[in-house]
């Protein structure tokens, strides 16, 4: 009788082992996903800020200043998540992986500061252009 509970329960311990592998995987991926989007933020933040440098008339505009300046906001934000999210798979211990969780979230706060910040400067230039009636129109 104890090997045939012996041999049922064998199955449970190496599916909980796989799924925790597996958890342990995805996490790493998920990780890896977040270092791929703060690279592709750093770039639009980069040619953001080249595109007003080099156009007149994004440059003087106070609103399109202060999307550019969003978009950085917002990848500090995520680069801070990335770190945070990086540091909570790496990390063995509760406290780690608790100081990880935490670094990611301050991460995300920053990005939706971020994002507010754009999307009322977007706002306002679309307003501008459309009581200009302009037609050439890129708002990031």
């Amino acid at each position: 009788m104890y090997r045939q509970s012996e041999t049922k329960n064998q199955p449970k311990e190496s599916s909980k082992n796989d799924n925790k592998e597996l958890i342990v995987q995805l996490e790493k991926q998920v990780s890896i996903s977040i270092w791929i989007q703060t690279i592709g933020k750093i770039m639009e933040a980069l040619y953001l800020t080249e595109l007003l440098r080099q156009s007149e008339e994004i440059g003087t505009d106070p609103y399109e200043n202060q999307i550019v300046q969003g978009v950085w906001i917002q990848t500090i934000g995520q680069f801070l998540e990335a770190v945070g999210v990086t540091k909570e798979v790496l990390s063995s211990e509760n406290p780690g992986q608790l100081e990880g969780a935490t670094l990611a979230n301050i991460g995300d706060w920053i990005q939706g500061i971020g994002a507010i910040y754009e999307a009322h400067a977007g706002r306002q230039v679309i307003a501008e252009e459309r009581e200009q009636g302009v037609s050439n129109l890129f708002v990031p």
